[in-house]
């Protein structure tokens, strides 16, 4: 049996034991109700026709409680199996530096939930250099683009004739000046890009790990 093989069988063995368990619940009465017309004399219990029903157990109490022990000793030994070849299977990959590694499964994980999550959200959140932008200034990592906006006001008159008359008077310009320090959207995907291979090669390197034959315990 290899590692992925007992991942497999332990959540096998997690629905075996939500079956029996459910099965317990109802293992330890048999019921039978009915309606009855009188509680007294020779015909006192005696079921009225149609309308008696009765539910019978498919397995005792021991018969449950028997099948539980055994998947509970079994999950055991495999839980402790597993927690034993987690700490031998190894496998390589080569991580975002492009050295190679050798890592245990539990390490593999740590990368693969946690610390990739981490690297992609921090990649996002780069700021991204402003396109389309009428830059007026620049430097080695930064650009100064200006946006001008013009600040107007209707007016409204009637001319001679008794016409309203709507006219706009420019009253000035709102200008805003920006100093954009992000980086070329390029640079931002080509990063993401480069994180999502990696996520690939941990989870190529996972499987390849639970290939690994499961540790016997003493």
């Amino acid at each position: 049996m290899t590692l992925g093989d007992a991942f497999n069988r332990r959540k096998k063995l997690s629905s075996d034991l939500q079956s029996w368990i459910n099965r317990l619940n109802v293992a330890g009465s048999e019921r039978r109700t009915y309606r009855t017309a009188t509680l007294e004399g020779d015909a006192a219990y005696r079921p009225e026709p149609g309308t008696e029903k009765a539910t019978t157990r498919s397995y005792t109490v021991a018969e449950c409680r028997e099948r539980i022990d055994a998947i509970l000793a079994e999950d055991e030994r495999l839980a402790l199996r597993i927690s034993r070849t987690n700490q031998q299977a190894r496998a390589e990959i080569e991580d975002l530096n492009g050295d190679v590694r050798l890592l245990t499964i539990p390490e593999l994980l740590v990368l693969k939930s946690d610390t990739i999550p981490k690297l992609e959200q921090a990649a996002r959140a780069v700021p991204v250099r402003a396109d389309n932008v009428g830059v007026v200034d620049s430097g080695g990592d930064w650009v100064r683009y200006r946006t001008v906006k013009r600040v107007e006001r209707k007016r409204e008159s009637f001319s001679d004739k008794g016409l309203k008359v709507e006219e706009t008077e420019l009253l000035g310009f709102d200008i805003v000046e920006v100093t954009d320090y992000g980086l070329p959207q390029r640079g931002q995907w080509d990063e993401i890009d480069r994180i999502g291979e990696f996520a690939q090669r941990v989870k190529q390197a996972i499987n390849r790990a639970n290939k690994t034959e499961l540790a016997e315990l003493d």
